[in-house]
């Protein structure tokens, strides 16, 4: 699954055949920025996807992101993230 943030703003993602949380658990999610990156840690852009994906499934039992792989790094306005691939554990 893949999710797309528009300079650091959610901005969708592929929930083609998504219905419930057990489609959701161990699955692997890519989270990329397209333009400005999302102001944050690997771990918050992480924790926001999963919050938004978990809003359009039927259930919300107990999940949290692993990250697995991030891209990003710290500037004048603090931490940012380009890039994070996570897998939901539940």
């Amino acid at each position: 699954m893949v999710t797309f943030y528009k300079n650091g703003s959610f901005g969708g993602a592929s929930f083609r055949g998504l219905n419930d949380f057990e489609q959701v658990r161990n699955a692997c999610i890519v989270a990329k920025c397209e333009g400005l990156p999302f102001r944050g840690t690997p771990e918050n852009m992480a924790n926001d996807a999963l919050a938004r994906i978990l809003k359009r499934t039927t259930s919300e039992v107990g999940a949290f992101p692993v990250v697995l792989q991030s891209n990003g790094g710290t500037d004048a306005e603090g931490d940012y993230t380009n890039e994070v691939i996570f897998q939901v554990v539940a």
